[in-house]
């Protein structure tokens, strides 16, 4: 289930390089009927597959990542995008990614939430830095891997692993949904920093307000 900034990141990604057919997802099924999950539209008039682990919308095969169905480099691009985290083993899930993917110029798009809380699709196991999306994504040839929000626990960690071919001149910079999303982190318009984490003014008052009477009594020594 794709965020709005990993849908477009992949909407300019297609742009940037070629995504080869056939596209499968893996980690397809549109858990939320009001969020707009569904990435066939991205790759309109192209073979294209969502795949789960459980059956549901946008689901059209169903497929376990630690022992995918598919033969060896079957796959053109590979998309598993916020699904790593709720897997139970993800570098088993990297290494069967690595081996469907076409050997011959395949791509393989990943995606996961570290800063970020608990959500259970079904059940919500790990969170990864970006050295970890690295290390998953050493079967490929080349990876490229990047961080978006505060550079010491960045909320999106995402990665791109290529077989055959290398990945040179991909960078933040290049990708405008990033930039942007990094940009808004970096400046905290209209926001009180606090640690890594930018907050509204008026959450920062409220929470002073309700913080204020217990560290009164601590300061004081009274119960």
């Amino acid at each position: 289930m794709a965020q709005p900034l990993i849908r477009a990141f992949l909407a300019e990604l297609a742009r940037a390089i070629e995504l080869p057919d056939p596209v499968v997802e893996f980690g397809a099924l549109q858990v939320e009927p009001d969020q707009d999950g569904d990435l066939r539209p991205l790759f309109a008039g192209r073979p294209f597959t969502g795949t789960d682990v459980r059956g549901g919308p946008g689901v059209d095969r169903i497929e376990d990542l630690r022992a995918l169905g598919y033969g060896d480099g079957e796959v053109g691009t590979a998309l598993c995008l916020d699904t790593l985290e709720h897997c139970e083993d993800p570098p088993a899930a990297c290494r069967e990614l690595a081996r469907v993917t076409a050997h011959d110029g395949g791509i393989c798009v990943i995606s996961s939430v570290m800063l970020f809380g608990i959500h259970a699709y079904p059940s919500d196991y790990f969170r990864f830095t970006p050295e970890g999306v690295r290390s998953l994504l050493g079967g490929f040839d080349a990876a490229w891997v990047c961080g978006i929000g505060h550079p010491e626990i960045p909320t999106q960690v995402i990665g791109v692993g290529a077989n055959g071919q290398a990945l040179d001149g991909l960078a933040v910079e290049r990708f405008a949904s990033l930039a942007a999303a990094q940009a808004e982190v970096d400046a905290g318009r209209g926001a009180v920093r606090l640690g890594v984490h930018n907050f509204p003014p008026g959450e920062v008052v409220r929470a002073v307000v309700r913080a204020a009477p217990r560290l009164v009594r601590e300061r004081l020594g009274r119960p």
